[in-house]
C-alpha cells in the first residue's frame, strides 16, 4: 500500500507541475498580450465603496492577481508598470496587509530606473503613513536611492532618519556609516556621527564615534585637497596622493585611523581607505602578522631540525 501511495503521490506532483512548466515556456517564447492597463484599476478611495463591504476578501483576490501579474512579467519583460496601482488599491481595501508593500516595492525597484525607484518609494511613503513607527519604510527609501541610483544626497537623510527611529536595530548605524564611506558622502557621515556622539553614554561607543569623526575629518581634508590640486593643475593626483605633498598642498598624508592606507580612486574620483571603514581592521592585520610570524618561525625550526 505504501508503495502504491508513493507512486500516486509522485504522479500527482508531476501532473501538477507540468502545466506550470508549459505555461512558463509559452510566456517566454511568446509576447504577452497587453490586456491590462492602468484604467483597469479603480482609484484606492473608490475601491473601498465598489466592493460593498467585502474589502478584505477583495484585497486577497487582488493580491493573488498581483502575484500572477508579477510572475508572468518576471519570466517575460521584467517590468511591472501596474504593480504600484494594484498595491495601492489592495492597501486601501485592507491596510493590515503590510508585507504587500515590501513585496511590491522590491519587485518595482528591481527595474533599477529612476522612474521605478520613485514608484517603489511612493509605496514606502504610503507604508510610512500607515505604519509611522516602522523604520523600514523610511530607511528603505534611502537604501533604494543609494543602491540603485548611487544618489547619496537623497539616500543619506532618509537612511539617517530611519536608523534613528526608536525600534531601528543598532547595527543600522554601522550600515549607514559604511554606506556613507562607500558613497563618498564624508560630510554627511561626519554630521551623522557627531549627532550620534551627543547621545552616546557608553565609553567604548564614545571612543568609536570619536574615531569615526577623525576618519571622516581625514577623508574630507584629502578630498578638499584633491579638488584644489585639480583646479591648479587640471589633472588628478597619483593614487597614493604624494602629489598633494610635493605640490605643498598638504604637509603629509594623515594616518588612517583604523590602520589602513588612504588612496585616490581616479575611476570614482573619491578618496578611499584600504580599511573600508572596518573598525577592527588594525587588529585584524596585527593578528595576520602574528600568524604569519608563527608560521615562519615554525618553518625555520623545522628546517633547522632537518639540517641536523
Amino acid at each position: 500500500m505504501k508503495k502504491i501511495s508513493t507512486v500516486i503521490a509522485i504522479l500527482l506532483i508531476v501532473l501538477l507541475i507540468w502545466p506550470f512548466i508549459h505555461v512558463r515556456k509559452h510566456l517566454i517564447k511568446h509576447d504577452k498580450p497587453l490586456i491590462e492597463t492602468i484604467q483597469a484599476y479603480p482609484e484606492p478611495d473608490f475601491a473601498k465603496v465598489m466592493f460593498l463591504g467585502l474589502n478584505a476578501f477583495a484585497a486577497d483576490l487582488l493580491f493573488t492577481k498581483a502575484q500572477y501579474y508579477y510572475g508572468s512579467h518576471y519570466v517575460t519583460d521584467n517590468t511591472y508598470p501596474l504593480l504600484e496601482q494594484m498595491t495601492k488599491v489592495i492597501l486601501a481595501l485592507n491596510p493590515d496587509l503590510k508585507f504587500i508593500i515590501l513585496f511590491a516595492e522590491a519587485a518595482i525597484s528591481s527595474m533599477r530606473t529612476p522612474e521605478a525607484i520613485e514608484s517603489a518609494n511612493s509605496l514606502l511613503k504610503l507604508g510610512h503613513e500607515i505604519y509611522p513607527d516602522d523604520y523600514m519604510f523610511i530607511f528603505n527609501q534611502g537604501y533604494n536611492y543609494f543602491i540603485y541610483l548611487g544618489d547619496m544626497e537623497k539616500a543619506y537623510p532618509l537612511m539617517y532618519k530611519g536608523a534613528r527611529m526608536k525600534d531601528a536595530p543598532e547595527n543600522l548605524f554601522w550600515m549607514v556609516s559604511r554606506v556613507t564611506l562607500a558613497g563618498g558622502g564624508y560630510r554627511l557621515g561626519y554630521e551623522y556621527t557627531k549627532e550620534k556622539l551627543k547621545d552616546a553614554k557608553d565609553p567604548n561607543m564614545i571612543k568609536q564615534f570619536n574615531n569615526e569623526l577623525a576618519q571622516y575629518a581625514n577623508l574630507i581634508l584629502l578630498s578638499d585637497s584633491i579638488e584644489k590640486y585639480y583646479s591648479l593643475y587640471g589633472k588628478s593626483p597619483d593614487r597614493e596622493m604624494k602629489d598633494l605633498v610635493s605640490s605643498k598642498i598638504l604637509r603629509s598624508i594623515p594616518d588612517d585611523i583604523f590602520g589602513g592606507e588612504y588612496y585616490f580612486d581616479d575611476k570614482d574620483r573619491k578618496v578611499k581607505s584600504t580599511s573600508e571603514g572596518k573598525r577592527y581592521y588594525k587588529k585584524e592585520k596585527e593578528k595576520e602578522k602574528e600568524k604569519e610570524l608563527k608560521e615562519n618561525t615554525s618553518e625555520q625550526d623545522t628546517f633547522k631540525k632537518d639540517e641536523k
